[in-house]
């Protein structure tokens, strides 16, 4: 059975009357949840999102067959270290949008969970272990204040999408170099000042607003790069070798201090590149 109750302005949790695998309550106002919630073992997917909730119950351990969880756009502090013990949650964990300042460890014992929202958070630093989640395919951690990741990131060998879009990096970990299917990194607004590119399968790189100052030769190790954005940093000028990236389809390098726009810049743009300088 199903219960569905969207956009419909409630103030209180819907009562409930039988035995649910969906649950979505999304976009209400609601601040309090029943602990006759707990006890709907037969959950597979709930969907709380876009409501006033401050807590979750510990309790949340209780629903062993939840699938998939949004908690996104509400008001929580903390996340329950029961969520860790859900052992069918592989497909979607959201907790974007809340006031949440600290991932306990147990939440890495979901290794098979592969996709995982933790922005928009007050997030400083993810658990050592993260590494143990080795079934993330995305991960989206942007607007939160990291600092610096762990040294078992490298071990998330199936991650293809990462966003650490808006945190305070510096430096990745060398351990980066092992995300052999990462394709897509989002990186904007940090304040690294090297190119990573020993990341070599990725496809997208964006890397806006950053202290970047030189494209290092090395840039032909990533031969697989279709786009990268590098606006906003601190680079003077462009080494011929990215001519050798022959996959490579969009170039933005707007608001740099270029001295000079190289020649070959002309025939990367004749064979289809879209440069912007």
């Amino acid at each position: 059975m199903n219960l569905k109750a969207e956009r419909q302005n409630l103030t209180e949790f819907p009562e409930l009357v039988g035995v649910y695998t969906v649950i979505s309550i999304f976009d209400n106002q609601i601040e309090t949840l029943p602990a006759a919630l707990w006890q709907q073992t037969e959950l597979r997917i709930l969907n709380l999102s876009a409501n006033k909730i401050k807590q979750i119950s510990p309790k949340i351990s209780n629903l062993v067959n939840l699938e998939m969880i949004d908690l996104g756009h509400n008001q929580i502090a903390e996340i329950p270290v029961g969520i860790g013990a859900l052992p069918h949650l592989q497909t979607y964990l959201y907790l974007h949008d809340n006031s949440i300042t600290y991932i306990p460890d147990e939440i890495t014992q979901l290794s098979n969970l592969e996709y995982l929202n933790i922005s928009q958070n007050l997030i400083s630093k993810l658990p050592k272990c993260i590494g143990n989640m080795t079934g993330l395919k995305e991960l989206k951690v942007e607007k939160n204040q990291i600092k610096t990741l762990p040294v078992s990131f490298g071990d998330l060998v199936h991650l293809q999408e990462l966003n650490l879009t808006n945190n305070l990096l510096t430096v990745l970990p060398e351990t980066f170099s092992n995300l052999k299917a990462l394709c897509t990194l989002h990186l904007d607004d940090n304040k690294i000042n090297e190119l990573p590119v020993y990341i070599t399968g990725l496809k997208y790189l964006s890397l806006r607003n950053n202290n970047i100052t030189i494209i290092p030769q090395k840039i032909t190790s990533m031969a697989q790069i279709r786009k990268i954005d590098l606006r906003g940093n601190q680079i003077k000028s462009i080494p011929k070798e990215v001519m050798e990236l022959e996959y490579l389809e969009r170039l933005d390098l707007r608001w740099n201090p270029i001295l000079k726009i190289p020649d070959f810049i002309d025939a990367l743009k004749e064979r289809g590149c879209l440069v912007w300088v």
